[in-house]
């Protein structure tokens, strides 16, 4: 099994290779060619965020129904705690049936799907950032965003090696004094949504857990531009429309997109992000949820829809996973 990391790719599935699997946005929307051998395990384009699977968690379930990759090329564009985990479930195809690995499977993937939102019991959310702790530390750092292939290659790596301490019931040494810091300072306050400035390492479910539905994220990269991510808790919190605030500031400046609930700013090849300054980001996501709340006032009984238009070709490099 080959896997090949292009960071920030992402191509239609039309164009994808025979004998070949996409993982987590470098096909957007998940899909099946099983004459061909083409998959797409996707979360965040072409699908309905809450009622779509992570992409470990669409892989886990395909291993189980008769999925054999060992000769298929596996092709990522991004390295998260998501997109290793399916990567090593496809590389121990024979554990996917473990207790733990589907405990782990099932937390990490509602985690990932709903951006930290949904709340779980137990040891598992400080197991879960544990996993990531490699990737977290390095976005916070702003190393993540130099790494060249063989540096993601290595950081996916560690992370499956800790999936594997954590398979093997040896991770409870290394996380029973791990600390999650999810520190935040916020900036701005809009219509009932807030930009925040992130302290730590992952602030995205604390701000859910203090009651922030509508968010956006902010950090600052050691070469002067920005990350950001846009997110609303869940596909049912009104007047945060996180399409039309993508679509908007794409307009501003090209590359920025994600799914139905998160998204974020564009993801160069060299490692730089936005080029917008919070107060801009502010200005122009306030308009666009000044205008929702208006349209709401006017027309109280309009359908809605959870359904995201299809996009008829893939848009460009973006954070859709909301890093």
């Amino acid at each position: 099994m080959e896997i090949v990391i292009d960071r920030g790719k992402t191509v239609l599935f039309e164009d994808l290779p025979p004998r070949s699997v996409a993982l987590d946005g470098y096909v957007l929307g998940p899909r099946i060619d099983a004459e061909t051998e083409r998959y797409s395990f996707d979360h965040h384009g072409d699908c309905v965020r809450h009622a779509t699977r992570s992409t470990a968690e669409q892989v886990h379930d395909a291993i189980v129904l008769g999925l054999a990759p060992r000769s298929l090329t596996i092709f990522v564009n991004d390295v998260d705690l998501d997109t290793a985990l399916a990567v090593w479930l496809l590389r121990h195809t024979e554990r996917a049936r473990e207790p733990l690995v589907n405990r782990l499977v099932h937390g990490a993937g509602l985690l990932d799907a709903h951006s930290g939102a949904f709340p779980l019991a137990g040891d598992l959310p400080t197991i879960v950032e544990w996993l990531s702790e490699p990737e977290t530390r390095a976005r916070a750092e702003g190393s993540y965003f130099q790494l060249d292939a063989h540096g993601l290659r290595a950081l996916l790596d560690e992370i499956g090696r800790r999936v594997s301490q954590y398979a093997d019931g040896a991770s409870a040494a290394y996380t029973e004094d791990f600390h999650i810091d999810n520190r935040y300072e916020v900036l701005h306050r809009g219509t009932h949504w807030v930009l925040v400035q992130s302290l730590g390492t992952r602030a995205h479910a604390r701000l859910f857990a203090d009651g922030h539905d509508r968010v956006v994220i902010h950090t600052t990269l050691p070469d002067g531009t920005h990350g950001y991510t846009v997110a609303k808790r869940s596909e049912f919190v009104k007047n945060f429309p996180v399409a039309r605030i993508l679509t908007a500031l794409d307009a501003r400046e090209h590359g920025w997109g994600g799914g139905s609930t998160v998204g974020g700013a564009p993801r160069h090849a060299d490692g730089s992000r936005s080029r917008l300054a919070p107060a801009e980001v502010f200005d122009i996501v306030e308009r666009v949820v000044r205008d929702s709340v208006a349209e709401a006032a006017a027309n109280p009984h309009a359908p809605c829809s959870l359904v995201p238009p299809r996009p008829s070709t893939p848009p460009p490099a973006h954070d859709a996973h909301g890093r």
